[in-house]
């Protein structure tokens, strides 16, 4: 049921899907070219956290033009934390999907430095950290009380990402040199999966309560 859930997001953003794969694939090009020195990491992040959220926010539109589908929705066999968890599993396909594209952009075009894993794992705490905040929101006030955040998560990104970075090469963690690299990488995916798993956990309750 939950590939069915799944499979009923992409099918509402279809016609979108293409135009933001084009978008994903050319927005790194442009930084090659006008800001060479932070194309890679600072076109992959921005651009995969507008990915997600600009098709997650056309799903939840579709879904605001015909209110009275959530409705037939769960009349149907379908569990409402079910169709709550499909929304995540959505957001974090996207998500990989996007991983991937630019992984084999960095093939391609070499100016866009390595891909590696530390780049998409920090991401992915990213990613995490704004769903597990906004998607409980998302389903506790609606689309339209929440659709702000979309604008400030990107205007926020733009300002603030490449301020981070400056930031970051002026700090020295010496604690983290006495981690192991992989230690460290897994713990932020775990991390990122239980944040995670704590959102979808409010998601559902919030979701088993509201009236359609």
């Amino acid at each position: 049921m939950l590939f069915q859930l799944v499979r009923k997001d992409f099918l509402l953003v279809k016609k979108y899907v293409l135009i933001m794969i084009t978008i994903y694939i050319i927005f790194p090009l442009f930084l090659v070219w006008r800001l060479p020195e932070y194309a890679g990491i600072l076109g992959f992040v921005l651009i995969t956290i507008y990915s997600v959220f600009m098709l997650l926010q056309y799903v939840s539109l579709k879904e605001t033009q015909y209110p009275k589908a959530s409705a037939l929705l769960c009349a149907l066999p379908y569990p409402r934390k079910d169709v709550v968890l499909s929304r995540y599993i959505f957001c974090l396909i996207i998500y990989l999907v996007c991983c991937l594209v630019f992984g084999i952009e960095t093939l391609m075009f070499p100016r866009l430095g390595t891909f590696g894993f530390t780049m998409p794992v920090m991401l992915f705490l990213v990613i995490s950290l704004i769903l597990s905040i906004y998607l409980p929101v998302h389903y506790k006030l609606g689309f339209e009380k929440t659709k702000i955040f979309f604008i400030i998560i990107i205007m926020a990104s733009s300002f603030a990402f490449p301020q981070f970075i400056e930031i970051k090469s002026g700090i020295y963690l010496s604690f983290l040199d006495m981690l192991s690299p992989t230690i460290l990488l897994g713990g932020v995916i775990l991390f990122s999966i239980i944040i995670l798993a704590v959102s979808a956990t409010i998601s559902m309750q919030i979701y088993k309560k509201a009236d359609l």
